[in-house]
């Protein structure tokens, strides 16, 4: 997916709240826990200097978008990308992630919120993201899309 396509999408994403009310529900106890579980994997994983826990939440098909609109397509991709990155930094000296909110159409959810790590040298990253979750046929849920939200 190209990255205009996908900040397309993250546009319509954000408005769904608004213009589809009727359409939305409440994020189900199974898609909260295994959300908030991928969460908690990407705090690990960032603190264990470890893509493993993280790259695991991804589905095969996903697509992660940094800030400037680069995309990568497919989990393997993104765990050398991940890879890269975390052998630059080591791992977090902290990490968090706060959920701001959910929705949830059917087996996606859109959940956006902030994740921050620290590491060595005063270094700290602070994204907020929008991330769709989806419910795999084996009924769990994987990042499908992830978008990290440019700074203003």
């Amino acid at each position: 997916m190209q990255a205009q396509s996908f900040v397309l999408l993250a546009a319509a994403v954000l408005a769904l709240p608004v213009t589809g009310l009727a359409q939305t529900t409440s994020t189900s106890p199974p898609a909260h826990a295994g959300i908030d579980a991928g969460n908690q994997a990407w705090i690990d994983g960032m603190k264990a200097g470890n893509v493993a826990p993280i790259i695991a939440t991804y589905s095969e098909d996903a697509v992660d978008c940094g800030a400037t609109g680069n995309c990568i397509q497919g989990r393997l991709p993104i765990e050398e990308h991940m890879k890269t990155q975390m052998a630059r930094t080591g791992p977090a000296l902290s990490a968090s992630v706060r959920s701001w909110g959910s929705t949830q159409h059917g087996n996606f959810v859109y959940e956006w919120g902030e994740a921050e790590a620290s590491f060595k040298g005063s270094n700290k990253v602070i994204d907020q993201y929008l991330t769709v979750w989806q419910k795999r046929p084996d009924g769990t849920w994987k990042i499908f899309r992830n978008l990290v939200i440019p700074k203003s």
